[in-house]
């Protein structure tokens, strides 16, 4: 299990010639880091008197980064599972004509697989900047640069997310899938730069 490596031994991992884990995994923990330092503000602001008027939303807010520390770290395993299932599926037989149509079907389903997971991390990705930019608005001042640091890591994952979405394109021929896909990258491409710009400026660091 990646997630139950040392930081050391992920790294390690991470810098060798073995194709997964890799850029997808990368995204999904900087999620990961995302969300915990949110629930750092979290914890900073919970319990201080100057803070009290925020404080349930605070503590919600923290059990709902709590969880997407967690999933990221899910999604950080499944990236590598979905990545490895296209490579068993480019590794099946191909010497008749049955066979080339079952690789053919399998290489299909496990690219889309491959899509749909670092798009799961982007999308959570964007949900996890919005939560960071309560906590620039509404956290412990004193610690505003790790909020902002939040939402550039959960921005970070989006960008990381999408990218791995993007290099599986041009190998799924199912056109209503590409479309669908595709308008999915816009939609979350503009929200997380707008997001990104008005939340930071808020940051006033």
């Amino acid at each position: 299990m990646l997630s139950e490596m040392s930081l050391k031994e992920f790294l390690e991992k991470l810098s060798s010639n073995e194709p997964a884990p890799g850029g997808g995994s990368a995204a999904a923990l900087s999620g990961s880091i995302a969300a915990s330092l949110g629930c750092m503000v979290t914890n900073l602001t919970i319990g201080k008197k100057k803070y009290e008027e925020v404080e349930e939303e605070m503590k919600n807010l923290k059990l709902k980064l709590e969880e997407y520390r967690d999933k990221f770290l899910q999604l950080m395993e499944e990236d590598a599972e979905a990545f490895n299932g296209v490579l068993e599926a480019l590794k099946l037989p191909k010497s008749t004509e049955d066979e080339k149509r079952v690789r053919n079907e399998k290489i299909q389903e496990n690219t889309k697989k491959a899509t749909l997971v670092p798009l799961e991390i982007a999308k959570d990705a964007l949900e996890v900047m919005e939560l960071s930019g309560i906590t620039i608005e509404k956290g412990y001042k004193m610690a505003k640069s790790d909020a902002a640091i939040s939402l550039v890591m959960a921005k970070a994952a989006v960008d990381g997310g999408l990218y791995n979405v993007k290099i599986n394109l041009p190998s799924i021929k199912d056109e209503d899938f590409l479309r669908d896909i595709n308008s999915q990258i816009e939609k979350i491409e503009g929200e997380a730069n707008t997001l990104e710009l008005r939340l930071l400026s808020k940051a006033n660091i």
